[in-house]
């Protein structure tokens, strides 16, 4: 008996927690969130040898600057900035350094070599040549032309010898520990006068600009559309769309208007394979939205249960129908808030910094692990297990 009550009041504190962070985080909507993002510490690299910023410098060569899903600082200040454990290395675009050999890594943005391997007929043993690549397998050339070419991958899939993930969601101290809490929350939430959709005029909008991606995305919201509104911005009215807001000038604006307007956001991802989930999601999810996703990730894995919708578990017209019934109720869609005060999310500027200062830390390796990576294709390309075109009926 003593047990059970205990397990109540517990349950009763963390819904009162919940409910009261949430009420006062709407009103103001979750873009508070976003801006915690950038004072979370760096994680070391753990079982590294790191050594004093007294010893040599590394360079790291970068092929081009802009590159999707690279948002780190050039230089030396990078690394401080980032507050790196180990901050001697400098990240560069000068190729003079290439007619010398004067580098100690290379990072080979490889969605771009169409035409195979960048080959340094000088190239030294002790130089590490890495595979830096944030796009999915349909964006990339075939990487048989590359065995025996890298030492180390820096790609989006977590078991890249330096992952560079889009995202995260981190658990917070006071984050429930099983699913009878989770619900307990989820319950108070829904009871009580927690309201995230107050204000908000319009059911889902979808920012897109490619319109034949291999997800089949643009069929899944066509038909999504017969049943239910689904606004679409995109440049220049792409995709059916109007161009309502600067996206690639001001991302953070952009999603502000959409919060306050929308209640869910489509993150549909233009390539279905493994792990692959892009910014859309955690730009979204991190707002006082709710992300209806569109991916080949196992999101269970990725983001709290009951904080996002996942369209693949739902034909075009059955998701219409689900998102009327949260629509006509205000404490079903505030239920999918439940979370926010437990959990935080991290963007990719964020990973961005971690994974460098992490390649940073394994440069100055005592000695710097050395090898062949093989089998990328097989890796990249088949484990990625990657859905093109699939069908989605709207009945």
């Amino acid at each position: 008996m003593m047990k059970n009550s205990n397990t109540v009041i517990k349950l009763l504190l963390l819904a009162m927690i919940a409910t009261v962070i949430i009420f006062t985080t709407y009103m103001p909507p979750q873009s508070q969130y976003v801006s915690q993002i950038s004072d979370i510490p760096i994680r070391p690299t753990s079982t590294k040898i790191q050594l004093s910023i007294l010893n040599k410098t590394k360079i790291v060569l970068l092929t081009y600057p802009q590159l999707w899903g690279f948002r780190f600082t050039m230089g030396r200040l990078g690394f401080i900035n980032a507050g790196c454990e180990v901050t001697n290395c400098l990240l560069t675009t000068n190729h003079s350094y290439v007619k010398d050999y004067n580098f100690d890594a290379f990072l080979v943005h490889t969605p771009t070599q169409r035409k195979g391997p960048w080959i340094l007929p000088n190239r030294r043993p002790d130089q590490i040549f890495i595979m830096f690549s944030t796009e999915p397998p349909d964006h990339m050339p075939r990487l048989d032309p590359f065995e025996d070419y890298f030492n180390w991958t820096m790609t989006y899939l977590p078991e890249s010898d330096i992952p560079l993930p889009y995202g995260r969601i981190e658990p917070l101290s006071g984050a429930p520990n099983t699913e009878i809490e989770r619900l307990g929350i989820q319950e108070h939430i829904r009871l009580s006068s927690v309201n995230p959709a107050k204000g908000k005029t319009k059911l889902a909008i979808w920012m897109v600009s490619n319109c034949h991606a291999r997800s089949n995305r643009m069929q899944y919201v066509r038909n999504l559309q017969k049943y239910v509104d689904v606004d679409i911005i995109s440049n220049e009215g792409k995709c059916g769309g109007q161009d309502l807001c600067p996206k690639k000038r001001k991302g953070a604006t952009c999603y502000d208007i959409i919060e306050k307007t929308y209640k869910f956001y489509l993150a549909f991802e233009n390539s279905i394979c493994r792990d692959y989930v892009t910014e859309k999601f955690f730009d979204s999810i991190g707002r006082n939205l709710v992300p209806i996703v569109l991916g080949g990730a196992n999101y269970s894995m990725i983001a709290p249960k009951h904080s996002y919708i996942n369209a693949l578990d739902y034909s075009p017209r059955q998701l219409a129908e689900y998102l009327k019934e949260i629509d006509q109720d205000d404490s079903l869609y505030a239920e999918f808030f439940w979370w926010k005060p437990f959990y935080r999310v991290v963007n990719l500027h964020q990973t961005n910094k971690e994974s460098f200062c992490n390649l940073c830390a394994a440069l100055h390796e005592t000695p710097a692990e050395k090898r062949v990576a093989k089998g990328l294709q097989k890796w990249y390309f088949e484990g990625s297990h990657c859905l093109v075109k699939p069908k989605f009926d709207s009945t």
